[in-house]
């Protein structure tokens, strides 16, 4: 029987279209975004875990670089001291043939020392003090470097995991959006096609009148 009081069907229709529009706005949304959480109402639980992974990706990428700035820096200082080395060697040499007391012998050691200082050894006396502190010297910047590189790659391997960890939970599956926005451009089609025929078929009571 026809009534005039409320026209419950299309209330439901104009109910449910609300919900499509919904639906289809969240679709564009994590399409244009690429993010599955873009707002706690979609996932608080998901948005503090994903949040929390991305910081902990975030500064371990960042000591990434602190870690490589350490091995350059251990690398620099060996670059002086393999200097030292090469001088060290030419002390030698002149030793060998008895030139300790010459001029040139004089200048070597002298460059010697410089370089060794500036790799963080010490000043040089004759080759063999030299190159035994200038080689030990050596042999501990290169367990730095190594383990300047090693901590560089383990926060490198951890910014990765922990970046993969934050998309896992936040990122948005892509195909699974495009799915849901031709559906909901469907059922919004749909639903405004159903709402224009439940507001006509109140028509019908004035049909009466006639």
């Amino acid at each position: 029987m026809p009534t005039i009081l409320n026209n419950v069907t299309a209330m439901s229709a104009s109910r449910q279209i609300g919900v499509s529009d919904k639906g289809l706005k969240t679709a564009i949304e994590r399409l244009t975004t690429g993010k599955r959480v873009n707002r706690a109402s979609d996932d608080a639980a998901g948005m503090s875990a994903g949040t929390g992974f991305e910081a902990a990706a975030r500064t371990a990428k960042e000591s990434v670089k602190g870690f490589q700035n350490a091995y350059f820096a251990a690398q620099a200082l060996d670059g002086y001291l393999e200097e030292a080395t090469n001088q060290a060697l030419r002390l030698a040499e002149l030793e060998g043939s008895g030139n300790q007391t010459s001029a040139e012998y004089t200048a070597v050691l002298a460059l010697a020392s410089s370089a060794a200082v500036l790799g963080g050894s010490t000043a040089a006396t004759d080759s063999t003090t030299a190159l035994g502190t200038i080689n030990t010297t050596r042999s501990a910047l290169a367990a730095s470097m190594a383990t300047a590189q090693s901590q560089a790659n383990i926060a490198g391997i951890k910014s990765e995991n922990n970046f993969a960890q934050s998309d896992t939970i936040m990122g948005a599956d892509i195909g699974a959006e495009m799915v849901n926005l031709t559906k909901y451009q469907i059922l919004m089609q749909s639903g405004i096609s159903a709402l224009s025929n439940a507001n006509q078929s109140s028509q019908v009571v004035l049909g009466l009148f006639r």
